[in-house]
């Protein structure tokens, strides 16, 4: 029953995505760079770059957990490449397989997820950065209108219509396992970049 259910849920939630996206006015304020990185932003704001970024063929890096799969089914139909596992389940598995796809793919990772602290990055990242060779790239999102959900995220979902600031930072280089220290550096730059992308 749950196989049916996953089968449905994911053509349901991926039209959701498209229908609701085509209606967002989106300003890039700062455009991505025409290189591999590892896209990194706040679980929170996942719909809106779900549709952004639909087709891209980015590898997201996606909780094992029953909860992951109502998102993995739907980003493999926008067009996504999932690796399913998270510090808690899987975790291994995902980065062997997040690193092999690193070869012909940018990467996707919400550092907070799956279960929080919210927007806090964990060490995690930077290690993924190191082992892959990819710079982080973070990325601040800020909705107009919008219906903020009391989960551990503040989950959004944009209101139709709405206008969407949509900031790319610079790259950040992993080269060396003292780089995989600079957390508190990683966090700073994320948290200054959302907010000067905020709407005033």
């Amino acid at each position: 029953m749950d196989k049916i259910l996953f089968f449905l849920e994911k053509y349901l939630a991926a039209s959701l995505v498209l229908i609701m996206g085509a209606t967002f006015r989106y300003n890039i304020r700062k455009p991505p760079p025409g290189q591999k990185v590892i896209y990194t932003f706040w679980h929170r704001n996942m719909i809106p770059l779900l549709y952004l970024h639909r087709k891209g063929g980015e590898v997201i890096l996606i909780s094992s957990s029953k909860d992951g799969e109502l998102i993995a089914g739907p980003a493999e139909v926008l067009g996504f490449n999932t690796a399913r596992g998270s510090s808690r389940r899987g975790g291994s598995k995902a980065v062997r397989q997040m690193i092999k796809l690193a070869a012909d793919h940018s990467l996707a990772v919400t550092p907070d997820g799956p279960k929080g602290p919210r927007c806090q990055i964990k060490k995690g990242l930077l290690q993924l950065a190191y082992f892959t060779g990819l710079p982080i790239l973070p990325i601040a999102v800020d909705i107009k209108q919008e219906k903020v959900f009391n989960s551990w995220d503040r989950f959004r979902v944009p209101a139709p219509f709405t206008r969407i600031n949509v900031t790319y930072g610079d790259p950040i280089p992993v080269n060396s396992r003292e780089d995989t220290e600079s957390l508190p550096l990683v966090q700073q730059i994320m948290d200054k970049l959302t907010e000067e992308n905020k709407f005033q």
